[in-house]
């Protein structure tokens, strides 16, 4: 019988669970370090946009794209984290089942 991942034959495998919230952490990491960057590059002068406002126009866009990519670099920190509650839930509710087998 093949499984199609629910129900009998279903398990998880809490190492690769710790391996995802990191990989997850460190994408926030690297987001924010991306984000870092931008934020230091001049993008909305006049130089670059000329006159008539589309300086400030840019500027506005950026400084919104800028908060956008703190909220992702916050969801991902915080998906990592819950991945590995997740992992620890499953290692706890695990060791309880076990105990209980031991202990019958």
């Amino acid at each position: 019988m093949v499984s199609d991942g629910a129900g009998p034959g279903f398990s998880a495998h809490p190492e690769k669970l710790g391996d995802a919230g990191d990989q997850l952490i460190a994408a926030g990491g690297d987001v924010g370090t991306v984000k870092d960057g931008l934020g230091k590059l001049a993008m909305s002068g006049e130089d670059t946009f000329g006159e008539y406002g589309a300086g400030e126009a840019a500027k506005a866009f950026w400084s919104a794209w800028q908060d956008e990519l703190g909220v992702n670099v916050d969801a991902l920190k915080e998906l990592g984290g819950k991945v590995h509650d997740t992992r620890a839930n499953y290692a706890n509710t695990e060791a309880g089942v076990s105990r209980q087998y031991q202990g019958a």
